[in-house]
């Protein structure tokens, strides 16, 4: 028996021999290069495509842009091809990276978009080595013309003009929680500051002498695209037509008492009472050829008719008036309530769907209805009363404080005029200026004025509510406003073609609201505040990507 040594017996395995050691490398070389070439090749089919895809996105918002600026559809694909070119040339050596195999633009007028794709083949670094197939990428993209959003609460709508918002003086003007607009220039000189919580903005320049700056929470913008008028859509109250007078039998009135009744009829004479009594019209058509005067501490009551009115109607002393829904008609005469009158409208409890307004007033031919006293209302809302003033003026004076109707008031060649020492409060109004109209204060007057926010109680159709003063369309006279302080506006305050001039020594918050206005000046010591309340969307045309 053979013994043998454990070390020499065999284990089952040959020794590899060293060819197939070389062998065996060569092919785990051979697939780790082919790894590696694959992850350098995808690697930059990932970067290419990234460039592919930023420059159809910058083709399809340049083709946007020419829509933009109102060029045609085919002016547009030429843009957004010549974006394209420029882009891939930009980072790509000529003959080398990405070559386009399709690129096709679309352009669509009615919605404003362009919708541009491209496809293009991608030349590989280590791949072609291992594989001989397509290697692509594609990208799309769809640009808009369009309106964004913003927060405006200030809007100058005139263009090309590099002082549509003129500031002279010792001036400072803040927008509180909101933006400000200028559709061409904004210029200051003197002492002051333009504040805006959120952006100052522009479509021209900004010029600033002496101590005057523009600022803002988030940028002084100069240089953007035009904002459109926002109420451009909007339509202006219709021109109330003037009724005729009456007519009817010459009557007289009678007295009994402390009262004097007076029928409906024309009366030819004067009607003049005085005392602590009633003079009563009970109501139906009446035509005065001459005056209606009353003095006392009594009360004057007009039923439910038609009143004309050739010579006036003046009601002094403690006297309380009772109107009740009518037309109300006054040429080339006053309607005259003194210090302590107190007027109260004595409407009926309808809604505003009822066939216009309840009570409506006319005066007209230097006509004037002037009130030192006050108002009461009872069951009136702001589509029920109309005052219509042509050639004729809307005066509040005294030093007693007023609280105006809610209503339409119409300024046809008329003026509204605030004099002496008190407080006008008008709330749910609308004051419209038309050609030739103004706004007059004097004195230390103050007005706080807000606008109908509720839909259904809107004076006229079709009006945004919010709207508190509007100067009509064409009409360019500059409309003066002081703001004492005080002093506040509530609402849209709208000048589509007029420039606002505000003046005075205003404190605190003046307009809470948007205003909207052609032009905007100051002049003197104005410091004002304008909170922002959003009434009407204001947009500014922009062109962004949308896929």
């Amino acid at each position: 028996m053979r013994l043998v040594h454990p070390a020499t017996r065999s284990c089952g395995w040959r020794k590899a021999s060293p060819g197939q050691v070389l062998l065996l490398l060569a092919l785990v070389l051979f697939l780790l290069l082919g790894f590696s070439a694959l992850a350098v090749d995808v690697a930059h089919a990932y970067a290419e495509r990234r460039l592919l895809q930023n420059a159809v996105d910058a083709a399809a918002l340049a083709g946007a842009r020419a829509l933009f600026d109102g060029r045609s559809p085919s002016e547009a694909r030429t843009a957004a091809q010549q974006a394209l070119d420029r882009n891939l040339s930009a980072n790509h050596d000529p003959g080398e990276g990405l070559t386009l195999t399709q690129f096709d633009v679309q352009v669509d007028s009615a919605t404003r978009t362009v919708r541009v794709s491209a496809q293009a083949a991608i030349e590989p670094f280590f791949l072609g080595a291992f594989y001989r197939g397509p290697w692509e990428t594609n990208a799309n993209a769809v640009a808009r013309v369009g309106q964004q959003p913003t927060d405006y609460a200030f809007l100058a709508l005139e263009r090309d003009n590099p002082s549509t918002v003129n500031l002279i003086g010792n001036v400072s003007v803040r927008i509180v929680g909101g933006s400000a607009m200028s559709n061409g220039g904004m210029r200051c000189v003197g002492n002051g500051i333009f504040h805006a919580d959120g952006t100052v903005d522009a479509a021209l320049t900004f010029s600033q002498t002496g101590n005057c700056r523009f600022q803002a929470g988030q940028g002084v913008r100069s240089g953007l695209s035009p904002v459109d008028d926002p109420l451009a859509a909007m339509p202006e109250p219709p021109r109330p037509t003037i009724p005729d007078p009456p007519g009817g039998p010459t009557v007289t009135c009678s007295s009994s008492g402390n009262t004097m009744t007076c029928p409906p009829g024309r009366y030819t004479s004067a009607i003049s009472y005085s005392g602590n009594g009633t003079l009563s019209f009970p109501g139906g058509n009446y035509q005065f050829d001459r005056s209606v005067s009353f003095s006392g501490n009594g009360s004057v009551i007009l039923g439910p008719g038609f009143y004309y009115f050739d010579d006036g109607f003046s009601i002094d002393g403690n006297a309380s008036v009772i109107m009740s829904p009518g037309t109300y008609v006054f040429q080339g005469s006053a309607f005259s309530l003194g210090d302590n009158v107190r007027l109260t409208l004595q409407g009926q409890p309808t809604s505003c769907t009822s066939s216009g307004q309840e009570f409506r007033l006319y005066f007209f031919d230097r006509s004037s209805f002037a009130v030192q006293g006050n108002f009461d209302l009872v069951d009136v809302l702001p589509c029920d009363v109309l005052v219509y003033l042509r050639d004729s003026d809307f005066a509040l004076t005294g030093n007693t404080d007023s609280n105006i109707p809610p209503g339409l008031y119409y300024f046809d060649r008329g003026t509204f005029r605030l004099q002496g020492n008190q407080t006008v409060t008008g709330r749910d109004v609308l004051f419209y200026f038309g050609p030739g109209s103004a706004f007059d204060v004097v004195g230390t007057t103050r007005y706080l004025l807000s606008g109908v926010t509720d839909p259904r109680s809107l004076p006229y159709p079709g009006m945004q509510p919010g709207l508190v003063l509007f100067q009509a369309r064409g009409n360019t006279a500059t409309l003066r406003m002081v703001g004492n302080s005080g002093a506040r506006v509530e609402g849209i305050l709208y000048l589509p073609n007029g420039t606002l001039d505000l003046r005075g020594n205003a404190s605190g918050t003046w307009a809470r609201g948007q205003l909207i206005v052609n032009r905007f000046t100051t002049n003197g010591n104005t410091d004002i505040r304008i909170e922002r309340v959003e009434h009407v969307l204001i947009t500014r045309p922009t062109v962004w990507l949308v896929e």
